[in-house]
């Protein structure tokens, strides 16, 4: 299920802007894997948020999509004609890739993220998964023809992972509600039936081509487990093998004596009445940036409303952007809007000078790909640097006007940068209503100022998951739904959720920001030449990421703001209007 999803993602969301660090890598494993075979036994996989097609005795693997760096969970058509995948992040939903025109397009329809696509054995539908009620996860099918959806459950709870037995009569998927996990059976005209209940997460139901058996996975305390339903009269429950580090996407049989699943990050092939399983090897070359010169992308930061002077920041704790601690006891110069120096404490005669105490001051948040509304003016500045954003990547009609008054000292706020211009490659989007500490971050002084009073949308069925050694991911918020500023800490707290470190989850607002903009190391460190755009913290955000959102004092274009003071002057504007 969704734990699959950013394994993928992991290393899809790279720094596009810094591929010339990069090389071309071969890699013969991944993280968490899901395979699918095709009835003349070529094998799909996700891997580094790619589709790839590795040959039936394993081998070398074809990347088949390259326009999307977050693909995952592929399923052939019938005839193998096309794969059905899941697409997250920006351009999430779900998508056909074919090969006889060597082209993708997108199935899905509107913003709603759809999930877990089962061809239907006619090769003209797909069932799928998606919550576009707001009610929870239901069972949607569509004719991929003439793009007409209907769709088939509506319980309570989530109802997920469609799978077709082979002649197309019947249908089994996962229900989930509360605690209590189930296999259900949709056999035609007739009532639906429980095969299996309990607590355990169930996952990955998938038939036997012959229709006598069912396997799923099962999570239980003890570890993971391949069980099986016999349809039997009475049904039997059978255990048919654990041991391995199982990924819980649906075993692909390719006939009723060949199965393939992955585990430890490699494919494996099992035949039914073996004890053990073999691997099918595969090679599959990552190139860093395919068919264009490998040159790095350095983009002039726009120096606007930047004022003369000096002033120092006396850091008791210094988050400068880099490693994985805090540097103790610094002094940030800052002349104009530009770092000059970071150093030991020393006297600053004649200087003023800042000392916070024991605050935390991190660079400043950047967020990019934004949303803000039409309606966003002059006064929605100082309530996004409340929230220690300093910098937005958005589409707004008013961006230009906006940009130079935000960078001024009356009306502050974040580095407004439009999209249009500022064009990136993938980013997060990860944060949905089931994303821990959400109800907290609406709860807080900055949320209240935002005045957010909709409805967070549900966009995952499960929480994601991300191998904690990525590094490389970007931080944007659009896909969330979230007003600005409250979505990027939604963005970090999803990020954490997902499995990266808190310094992993600020990096992808600050130095892989950067990158991703062309920029670094302008924004997104403390450091001699970078912007003067800080954030002070009240609380340790490199153990707890929800920290980030307590922010006492920003330096935005080298000035030093106190967000009562940001509050005041929206509130005397707001009086005067």
């Amino acid at each position: 299920m969704m734990r699959l999803l950013l394994a993928t993602i992991a290393t899809a969301l790279f720094l596009g802007t810094s591929a010339a660090s990069q090389a071309d890598e071969t890699i013969t494993r991944g993280t968490k894997l899901a395979v699918d075979a095709s009835a003349d036994g070529r094998l799909a996989m996700d891997l580094a948020g790619g589709i790839w097609i590795v040959p039936p005795d394993g081998g070398e693997a074809t990347l088949v999509t390259s326009d999307l760096a977050s693909a995952y969970r592929p399923r052939w058509s019938p005839d193998g004609s096309r794969i059905a995948y899941t697409a997250a992040g920006e351009n999430s939903g779900i998508w056909l890739y074919d090969f006889a025109s060597d082209t993708t397009h997108r199935l899905s329809e509107g913003s709603y993220f759809d999930l877990h696509p089962a061809w239907h054995p006619s090769g003209d539908r797909i069932t799928y998964v998606s919550d576009r009620k707001g009610s929870g996860y239901d069972l949607w099918e569509v004719d991929v023809p003439t793009g007409l959806r209907w769709r088939l459950s509506d319980q309570a709870g989530d109802e997920t992972e469609p799978s077709w037995s082979a002649d197309g009569r019947d249908l089994v998927y996962v229900h989930h509600q509360g605690d209590q996990w189930s296999i259900v059976i949709r056999r035609q005209g007739r009532p639906e039936e429980v095969l299996v209940t309990g607590t355990d997460r169930l996952a990955g139901p998938s038939w036997r081509p012959d229709g006598s058996l069912i396997t799923f996975w099962r999570e239980s305390d003890t570890g993971t487990s391949l069980d099986m339903v016999i349809l039997s009269q009475p049904r039997l429950l059978r255990r048919y093998a654990d041991g391995e580090d199982y990924v819980t996407a649906p075993v692909s049989w390719l006939d009723r004596h060949r199965m393939y699943y992955s585990a430890g990050g490699l494919i494996r092939q099992r035949l039914f009445n073996s004890w053990s399983s073999t691997t099918v090897p595969f090679n599959a070359t990552i190139i860093a940036r395919p068919d264009i010169e490998i040159e790095p992308v350095r983009r002039n930061l726009p120096r606007v409303g930047e004022p003369e002077g000096s002033i120092v920041i006396h850091a008791a704790r210094l988050y400068d952007g880099l490693g994985s601690d805090y540097r103790e006891n610094v002094d940030i110069v800052i002349d104009g809007g530009r770092i000059r120096t970071v150093a030991a404490h020393a006297d600053h005669a004649g200087a003023i000078v800042f000392d916070m105490g024991d605050l935390a001051v991190l660079p400043g948040l950047v967020d990019v790909q934004a949303r803000l509304p039409d309606e966003t003016n002059e006064t929605t500045g100082p309530v996004l640097l409340a929230a220690g954003i300093t910098t937005i990547v958005s589409d707004h009609p008013d961006a230009e006007h906006l940009n130079t008054v935000w960078s001024g000292k009356d009306m502050p706020g974040p580095r407004l940068l439009p999209a249009a211009d500022w064009p990136i490659g993938s980013f997060s989007g990860l944060a949905d209503s089931n994303t821990p500490g959400l109800d907290s971050l609406l709860n807080t002084r900055q949320a209240r100022l935002i005045g957010f009073d909709g409805v967070v949308v549900r966009r995952f069925s499960e929480p994601p998951s991300i191998d904690h050694g990525a590094t490389t991911m970007v931080l944007g918020s659009q896909p969330n739904g979230l007003p600005a500023g409250i979505a990027l800490h939604a963005e970090l707290r999803a990020l954490v959720a997902a499995g990266l470190r808190p310094e992993q989850a600020l990096g992808a607002a600050g130095v892989n920001a950067a990158a991703a903009l062309g920029v670094d190391p302008t924004l997104g460190r403390v450091a001699t030449g970078a912007v003067g755009d800080l954030v002070l913290v009240d609380g340790d955000p490199l153990q707890q990421v929800n920290d980030a959102i307590k922010v006492v004092a920003v330096v935005r274009n080298g000035r030093f703001y106190s967000v009562a003071g940001l509050i005041d002057r929206v509130n005397a504007a707001q009086t005067v209007e």
